[in-house]
């Protein structure tokens, strides 16, 4: 693309900052994936989330959020976000109006433009206790969308144990895990800036 996807202005602001405004209201609090480049430029500080094994990917940002959480750093009512590209930013956040919400994180990639509230919201009302995530289901494609998903701290524990293994997918470690799908209300909100 050659340029900054979470820096993209889709409407007023730029991309990173649209999805912080529509998470804010939804979370207890907003951190983002990114490089130490990005988190010095925005001025987010402690809510930055370098990569601690980086070049791979979304996996690499999905990592440090998680490890984060198991080695017992203070957001454990936080959600956070995974990385779209070694060098893209993504934010996520968690529901803090239920109670079993401690340590799930909601992730959101940056590269989702037509994203609404209202879409994340329905992956939060879709939680459920036996379930390890919370995922929309591409119909058209027969495929999940980790990068928009509520993640359990079941389902982080699994993702851990497949990145020391060297299973670098989300996909693929979600798969394998007890999910519920959940059809999005318009294809067109998975719809991310990689589509042709």
């Amino acid at each position: 693309m050659g340029r900054d996807k979470a820096e993209i202005a889709y409407a007023q602001l730029p991309q990173w900052r649209a999805l912080e405004e529509m998470l804010r209201p939804m979370c207890a609090e907003v951190f983002w994936s990114c490089t130490p480049t990005q988190q010095l430029q925005w001025g987010i500080g402690e809510r930055a989330i370098v990569d601690a094994v980086a070049g791979h990917g979304p996996a690499s940002g999905l990592h440090a959020a998680f490890t984060m959480t198991l080695r017992g750093a203070p957001i454990s009512t936080h959600a956070l976000p995974a990385a779209i590209s070694q060098h893209s930013a993504t934010e996520a956040a968690t529901n803090t109006n239920a109670a079993s919400c401690t340590s799930a994180w909601l992730v959101v990639g940056c590269d989702y433009p037509l994203l609404e509230s209202r879409d994340l919201q329905s992956l939060i009302h879709a939680r459920a206790p036996d379930t390890d995530a919370v995922v929309f289901f591409d119909e058209h494609k027969n495929e999940i969308e980790p990068m928009i998903a509520l993640w359990e701290p079941s389902a982080q524990a699994q993702f851990l144990a497949a990145f020391a293994r060297g299973e670098f997918s989300p996909r693929r470690v979600l798969r394998s895990g007890k999910l519920k799908m959940i059809t999005p209300r318009d294809n067109s909100v998975l719809s991310n800036r990689n589509t042709p």
